[in-house]
């Protein structure tokens, strides 16, 4: 496959913010391959109004038809929002299959982010849960508890991953609606056997009574802290304490008022940026076959160019 041209991308709406790009042609180039991967927007008219879910799909098919008639998307694709759930159905319902250890996550979420296409075959993915848990290798969270921020997809597939891959014993959910959070800890305990990993609905209104101090592990699995969204609370900001690991799934701004006072509390620190490479360099080996070892570094150079640049 020396001589193959990898036609790859991104579908989304919108799409200008996406880092996929960058890190991709990266890779692409440290890998002696030839290919483009590039930003696909499909638009879709009925966002977010679950009433349409059949437009909206019916928008994704289209949209990536237009982008194959054009020559893109040929050899594999990333998905964002709006269409990661949408995704999931789209995939089986044109024939496609959810493949492996990644395919169960994926069909657990209902959700599909990394999309294969080999023979005109299509292979699902969600990669969520393997970027997330890459940079916690070699940490021990054996039988610890873990505080996880929010309760949408991004918050279980961290929930999943501590539960199953990492050994965490108890998972403290909080959100600022409790219903959302019961539903998530509802659908985590019925679509996977933790073992001993005990999920635990700590679904808190008031900030003062989550675990902060006594767990191991604190994620923020929101948007809070994004660019023009709200910040981490300061209830949860002030029980940071040293030695405590700290992880945003933010990625820009990279330092978050989070990160910035885990720091000062010498906690340690993840930074979104690091579960954007591991995501990136799992779905470009799932299209080409390249190890994650070989694309992780460069993914996570150009990374590191970008937000030096817009330092």
């Amino acid at each position: 496959m020396a001589d193959k041209f990898w036609k790859l991308g991104i579908i989304g709406w919108p799409l200008g913010y996406s880092l996929s790009p960058k890190m991709h042609m990266a890779a692409l180039k440290a890998a002696g391959l030839e290919g483009q991967y590039e930003e696909c927007p499909i638009k879709s008219n009925s966002l977010g109004e679950s009433v349409h879910e059949l437009a909206q799909l019916d928008d994704l098919q289209r949209g990536i038809e237009d982008w194959q008639r054009k020559g893109k998307l040929l050899d594999g694709f990333n998905v964002t929002m709006p269409f990661k759930s949408k995704a999931y159905v789209w995939i089986q319902k044109n024939g496609g299959e959810i493949k492996g250890a990644l395919g169960s996550v994926a069909h657990a979420m209902h959700v599909i982010n990394t999309v294969k296409i080999d023979q005109g075959k299509l292979f699902g993915y969600n990669t969520d849960g393997e970027g997330f848990i890459h940079p916690l290798r070699g940490v021990d969270l054996r039988d610890a508890s873990a505080v996880i921020l929010g309760a949408g997809g991004a918050a279980r597939s961290v929930g999943i991953s501590l539960g199953l891959s990492a050994g965490v014993k108890k998972i403290f959910f909080w959100n600022r609606t409790s219903e959302n959070a019961a539903r998530t800890v509802n659908a985590l305990h019925s679509a996977f056997q933790f073992n001993d990993c005990n999920v635990v609905s700590e679904v808190r209104e008031v900030l003062e009574a989550l675990p902060v101090e006594e767990c191991k592990i604190l994620v923020n699995a929101t948007s809070m802290g994004q660019q023009g969204k709200n910040e981490v609370p300061q209830e949860v900001l002030e029980r940071l304490r040293p030695n405590q690991i700290v992880y945003d799934i933010v990625y820009e701004p990279r330092e978050t008022a989070l990160i910035k006072v885990a720091k000062e509390r010498a906690c340690r620190v993840i930074t979104g940026d690091e579960m954007l490479a591991a995501q990136g360099a799992v779905a470009f080996k799932i299209w080409t076959g390249v190890p994650v070892e070989k694309t992780l570094p460069v993914m996570k150079k150009a990374l590191e160019e970008h937000f030096a640049d817009h330092a």
